[in-house]
């Protein structure tokens, strides 16, 4: 039986003139570790960037978000799975090679997730923290990392969810759950995350973490109500109790 092809799909927007470059190497890199063999094309999405990218596949005239990117470049893919990865150099071929490779070799899953080993300290890593002990409460199993940008999936999966997947950077957090929730097999896979090229991340911890901690919360109780009800019972009866004291 043949292997299904792979449609590689990468935002990005505003990017400095290094991280083109490293866009560039990693595209060319993806040659190297043999990707090519299973990849039936690369989308780059950008997604209003003020200076046009050169490489680009589709353009947005102004920036509509990082989730609206990945959803025009999954809408525009015709592979049967989607790998996605962000073009700022902190994701190598190397990782995404490994992924398909996983993935191939357990095709049971419907995702597989790149599990990034991060050195980040402070109120950033404690917020990261505590949203995938969240999501891990309400899909009743650990999640190491619930929003990374690298992973592969089924695109006849992932096509269903789209228009009710958030246009912002919480895409990846709502796809995640809302698989989780409807009883699909995920899997993580350990991987680097490597040193940006140039420019900062457009993540801003307190607005997006709070935004994707709102959306944990709404897909916990719209895709997995009963089991939330379940888990809360404990919590609310005696908060109950209190307020009709």
């Amino acid at each position: 039986m043949a292997h299904p092809l792979v449609s590689v799909v990468i935002p990005v927007r505003d990017e400095a003139k290094e991280t083109v470059a490293a866009l560039q190497y990693t595209l060319s890199q993806l040659e190297v570790y043999d990707f090519y063999a299973h990849c039936r094309e690369v989308i780059v999405v950008d997604d209003g960037s003020r200076i046009a990218i050169p490489s680009a596949t589709i353009r947005h005239e102004t920036p509509l978000g990082y989730g609206a990117a990945l959803k025009s470049g999954i809408q525009k893919a015709t592979g049967q799975l989607i790998l996605t990865m962000d073009g700022d150099g902190q994701h190598s071929a190397w990782d995404a090679a490994r992924l398909l490779n996983f993935f191939l070799y357990f095709p049971e899953n419907a995702m597989v997730i790149g599990d990034r080993r991060l050195k980040e300290r402070g109120t950033r890593l404690w917020g990261r923290k505590a949203l995938n002990w969240c999501a891990s409460l309400f899909a009743h199993r650990l999640i190491p990392d619930l929003n990374s940008g690298l992973r592969i999936f089924r695109r006849d999966v992932a096509v269903g969810y789209l228009p009710i997947l958030s246009d912002q950077f919480s895409f990846t957090t709502s796809l995640t759950l809302a698989i989780l929730a409807d009883g699909y097999s995920v899997d993580w896979l350990p991987v680097k995350v490597g040193v940006r090229a140039q420019g900062t991340t457009k993540v801003r911890l307190l607005r997006d973490g709070w935004r994707t901690l709102k959306l944990i919360l709404w897909i916990g109780l719209a895709l997995n109500t009963r089991s939330l009800r379940r888990w809360l019972r404990p919590v609310l009866t005696p908060i109950r109790r209190l307020v009709h004291l």
